[in-house]
């Protein structure tokens, strides 16, 4: 009778485990985002920046993106202003130079509409842009995402509904509303808005990340796109420059540590 028993609980055993066996992969790919197999993030870029590129080509090419007199799709003119973008180190509380940032709009003096560029030793590891004024026509600028970034996956939705400003989900009316494209394990975007600070989150499983993202929306009978962003890092790149700014060693202009800033 005892080896009957335990017989049946192996068999029981045996069988959770070949559920679990068969469930994990499932799991896995709907945690983990569109792995890139072939090399396309390399050839990437954002409004002409390129991941490696000098800082001075990054700043050219970012000038070029933005002359003067440009306008922004909702034909508002562009004040474009070029600052040190600084961080604080989580390390030494001093401030330390991250790259550079270009406020597209500075007469509004908040964390959007932003192209942030990161730099270590000379070179970019990370451009960021903030559209939130950004209001697109709907199927042309799928098409460009999709022209300029073959191989990435779509990101789809649904569209919503913008009365009165007022934004409700529109079921059974598929959008797609970017596109995305990863090197190892990532689990999400490594920039994220908080207020008028930054979240910088550089996952050891990731080592290169893609994406542009906007919002999907019905507006007076039209499909359009608005208020997205877009980045390109890579990641372990960014974790050197992490390494180097709680060294203590990037203080700028010789600033002792302070107490009291934002945190990444």
């Amino acid at each position: 009778m005892r080896i009957i028993k335990n017989l049946k609980a192996a068999a029981r055993f045996a069988a959770a485990a070949l559920i679990l066996t068969t469930l994990a992969p499932v799991h896995a790919a709907s945690v983990y985002k569109p792995e890139d197999t072939k090399g396309a993030i390399s050839t990437y870029e954002l409004l002409g920046v390129k991941l490696g590129m000098s800082e001075a080509d990054a700043i050219a090419a970012i000038k070029r993106r933005f002359p003067s007199g440009s306008k922004d799709s909702n034909d508002r003119p562009i004040n474009l202003q070029q600052s040190d973008y600084v961080l604080t180190s989580p390390a030494t509380r001093a401030r330390v130079k991250a790259g550079i940032r270009f406020d597209l709009h500075p007469e509004t003096k908040s964390n959007f509409d932003f192209v942030k560029i990161f730099v270590h030793e000379g070179r970019v590891w990370a451009i960021w842009r903030d559209d939130s004024s950004g209001r697109y026509e709907y199927q042309k600028m799928v098409s460009d995402i999709q022209a300029k970034y073959a191989g990435a996956a779509e990101i789809k939705s649904a569209f919503m509904i913008v009365n009165g400003g007022t934004i409700a989900p529109q079921q059974g009316d598929p959008a797609i509303h970017g596109a995305e494209l990863f090197e190892g394990q990532c689990l999400d975007f490594p920039f994220v808005r908080k207020g008028d600070n930054d979240s910088i989150r550089l996952d050891p499983a990731c080592k290169k990340a893609f994406g542009v993202s906007y919002q999907p929306q019905h507006k007076n009978g039209v499909k359009i796109l608005a208020s997205g962003f877009g980045q390109l890092v890579d990641l372990d790149a960014g974790r050197a420059f992490m390494r180097y700014m709680s060294s203590g060693t990037g203080n700028i202009n010789g600033e002792k540590p302070k107490t009291s800033d934002a945190k990444l």
